[in-house]
C-alpha cells in the first residue's frame, strides 16, 4: 500500500511539474496573444526578445504596407520560445527591391533568411528598422 501511495505521489509532482513549466512558457509569450503589435508594450517585449537572441529567429513575410508616407513589412517572427507579429519600418531597400516593387505581392509566407534590423527606442515602443538580408526564400 505506500509503494502505491508513493507511486501517486510522484506521478502528481511529474504533473504538477509539467503544468507549471507550461505556465511559465505561456506567461513568457502571452503578451503576443492579448495585445495587437502596434502596443507600445508588445513592441518593446518583441525589441527584448529579438535583441537576446538573433540566431535563433525566424522572420517569415506577411505583407507589405505604407502608412504616412513610410514603408513598413509587416513580418511573423518566431524565436524559441515566443511566435509574434513585427512591424519592420524600411527605408533602405537594398536586397529587398523585388518586394518593393510588388508590394509583398507573392513573397507572402517567404522567409527572410539572415534579417537584421535594428532596434530604436522611442515613447510609442521600439520600432524595428531593416538594415540587411542575406536572401529571400520563397
Amino acid at each position: 500500500m505506500n509503494a502505491m501511495k508513493n507511486s501517486l505521489f510522484i506521478i502528481a509532482s511529474i504533473c504538477l511539474t509539467i503544468l507549471s513549466s507550461c505556465k511559465n512558457n505561456e506567461s513568457q509569450t502571452s503578451i503576443f496573444t492579448r495585445l495587437e503589435p502596434s502596443n507600445k508594450n508588445y513592441k518593446d517585449a518583441l525589441a527584448r526578445k529579438i535583441a537576446g537572441d538573433t540566431d535563433n529567429i525566424i522572420y517569415i513575410l506577411n505583407s507589405y504596407k505604407e502608412n504616412n508616407g513610410k514603408e513598413f513589412l509587416n513580418v511573423n517572427i518566431e524565436g524559441p520560445d515566443f511566435n509574434a507579429t513585427g512591424i519592420i519600418l524600411v527605408d533602405n531597400w537594398n536586397k529587398l527591391e523585388k518586394i518593393k516593387g510588388t508590394k509583398g505581392l507573392g513573397y507572402s509566407g517567404a522567409e527572410l533568411k539572415g534579417l537584421k534590423v535594428g532596434i530604436e527606442e522611442n515613447p510609442n515602443g521600439a520600432i524595428l528598422r531593416y538594415k540587411d538580408l542575406k536572401e529571400i526564400v520563397d
